[in-house]
């Protein structure tokens, strides 16, 4: 639908994407030039006054509008309604009202969360703006229709509040200066057949993180911890708001506690790699590929049968050239064959094959949408921060017995689907990219930072 409106040079248009109207506006700039001449005695003074209005650029960074209740249609006070990742957000007033302002070019999501209600995500560019929404809110649903749940875990957070604030916080040298504030909130499920835990949060997650300066309200959307796999991952939406007075700057530790968390991050990464300044700002990128160790395989399948009682390994007759034949012409090996077997079972799953070459932005990227890159990468991508060292905490966690290296990461794409990634170091799709090695230790809520951060920010 489209309507001209009585000002000349507006117009207004009426669209809807799924449950949520949208309103479009569009102004013309308008410049008036107001004179006023005032003469008194000898003196003349000319006042000339020049209202430049710039409605279309403020208006194309705003997004408003209001957040209801399906069914009764009255408006919902006290909705949380902010763009994840960043600072920008707050609370609907009691008409369900709400305005965020100042919206950088990007890609963003729209969260709106409250209490009983399913979390809604509305996904806009900044080349839409302005926009003006109508928000219905669906009603939470507790449980699903014949899915098998296992009943929540009795003094849950006793249990497993460690090994969740582990893997969500972190264990580096900031998650000693987090507070969870709300752990009370959290319940946990554990499936004893598949060694695997879930955490479940009804409200928002409120960290306190006096090593950044931030709160973070975390809507938890999903939570897992594959024991037998070993992998955790989560995701959920995030709005951060800086500690103290809201009015007055950070704390000088606190910038210096950023910019730390900043360099080096996956965040600086992702920006540094827009710019095509991966080297200048200290990132050598090459690809890795992981090929199976074959030789290993093929000991494994021996089986727990040629495991002799004294240590020996028995094995098949393809191994003659390492070991000696009985007089049953069981072959057993000697002392050399015995220690090879053994070295190839301590030998990774995997024989990694690392490129000579230094990645760079031309070498990843296939096409542009908007202001994003859109790189691809098959296998992974070993990533080493040449301007940062690792941490001591980082060796002890892992129960490293060295010195500490340069930070050393692997990133890559669980799926075949290209990234998209923006100036300011954001990318998508997050949950489709996974970091191991330092990213994988360093890369918690206990280090993240807002998308529209800058290091050097007051």
């Amino acid at each position: 639908m489209q309507y001209k409106s009585a000002t000349q040079g507006t117009m207004i248009r009426i669209t809807a994407v799924g449950n949520i109207k949208i309103l479009w506006i569009n102004f013309h700039y308008e410049t008036f030039a107001t004179y006023y001449y005032l003469r008194n005695m000898r003196f003349t003074l000319i006042i000339l006054l020049i209202v430049v209005h710039t409605v279309q650029a403020l208006a194309q960074q705003t997004i408003k509008g209001t957040v209801v209740n399906p069914v009764t249609q009255q408006p919902i006070a006290g909705a949380s309604v902010f763009l994840t990742n960043t600072s920008k957000g707050g609370s609907t007033n009691k008409d369900g009202y709400f305005e965020i302002t100042d919206i950088k070019p990007g890609k963003y999501e729209l969260i709106t969360t409250s209490v009983g209600f399913e979390t809604s995500v509305f996904s806009f560019s900044s080349e839409e703006l302005p926009l003006k929404l109508r928000i219905e809110m669906k009603t939470k649903i507790t449980e699903l229709d014949n899915v098998v749940l296992e009943p929540f875990v009795e003094e849950g957070w006793d249990k497993w509040g460690n090994t969740f604030m582990s893997s969500f916080i972190g264990k580096n040298t900031n998650a000693k200066d987090c507070k969870l504030k709300n752990h009370k909130d959290i319940r946990f499920r554990f499936y004893k057949k598949t060694n695997r835990l879930e955490a479940i949060a009804d409200k928002p997650l409120i960290i306190e993180n006096n090593a950044l300066g931030y709160k973070i309200e975390y809507q938890l959307e999903a939570f897992e911890i594959k024991f037998k796999e070993g992998s955790t991952t989560y995701y959920g939406y995030t709005l951060f708001t800086q500690l103290g007075n809201q009015d007055k700057d950070p704390k000088k530790r606190w910038v210096k506690a950023r910019d730390k968390a900043y360099y080096g991050s996956m965040k600086h990464f992702f920006t540094a790699l827009y710019n095509n300044k991966l080297l200048e700002e200290g990132f050598e990128v090459r690809r890795m590929v992981k090929h199976p160790n074959l030789e290993k395989q093929r000991v494994r399948k021996l089986g727990p049968s040629v495991l002799g009682g004294s240590g020996n390994i028995f094995v098949s007759s393809r191994d003659k050239n390492l070991v000696k034949k009985d007089s049953v012409q069981n072959v057993i090996t000697g002392q050399d064959s015995s220690e090879y077997y053994r070295r190839i079972l301590r030998q990774k799953d995997f024989i990694e094959e690392y490129s000579p070459h230094f990645v760079t932005l031309d070498s990843l990227t296939i096409g542009k949408d908007g202001i994003f890159n859109v790189i691809y990468f098959p296998n992974y991508l070993y990533v080493t921060y040449k301007k940062g060292m690792e941490d001591q905490a980082y060796l002890d966690y892992f129960s490293e017995r060295r010195k500490p290296f340069y930070q050393r990461s692997l990133i890559f794409i669980t799926e075949e689907i290209p990234l998209l990634i923006g100036p300011d170091g954001s990318y998508f799709y997050p949950d489709k990219l996974l970091a191991t090695a330092w990213w994988g230790f360093q890369e918690k809520m206990s280090t993240m930072l807002p998308t529209d951060y800058e290091p050097g920010e007051q």
